[in-house]
């Protein structure tokens, strides 16, 4: 039997990034909404909305916090798909997420400081695993009926 569900894997880090990028998008909005948008360049805006979302340490945190509960969210999604070895695929359904901060890093895109890039590249895949080990557990609690 495989233990890898390539399907859930896909799914629940699709579901992790989208997820993430769509509950985001309001902290981002309200991080732009900070910006002085006439009077910065535009090569310069970036580094501007950045600065209002770590300038604000309530913002920044919230926001971390809702992307670690999407990386909860696809780690469920993916060991539901796979309705085996829960851990394992809702810990490899982050790895889309690990990859775009590998990315983010190599490229020089971040913001945050290296110990925070590393910490959030650990914590990604964690959440997934807790959300393998909470569908793990819906299961374990779940009544079957024997036929």
């Amino acid at each position: 039997m495989k233990k890898v569900s390539i399907l859930g894997v896909l799914v629940g880090s699709v579901t992790d990034v989208s997820t993430s990028l769509i509950l985001g998008l309001p902290f981002g909005i309200y991080a732009l909404s900070k910006v002085d948008l006439v009077h910065t360049p535009k090569e310069q805006l970036q580094s501007a909305i950045a600065a209002a979302m770590h300038g604000n340490a309530t913002l920044y945190w919230a926001q971390l916090f809702v992307g670690l509960l999407c990386s909860v969210l696809g780690g469920f999604v993916a060991a539901s798909i796979a309705k085996r070895m829960e851990l394992l695929n809702g810990a490899l359904s982050s790895f889309l997420c690990v990859g775009l901060g590998v990315f983010t890093v190599i490229a020089g895109k971040s913001f945050d400081p290296i110990i925070v890039q590393v910490l959030l590249l650990i914590s990604s895949p964690l959440m997934g695993l807790a959300g393998g080990y909470l569908r793990l557990l819906t299961v374990r609690s779940t009544p079957r009926l024997s036929t």
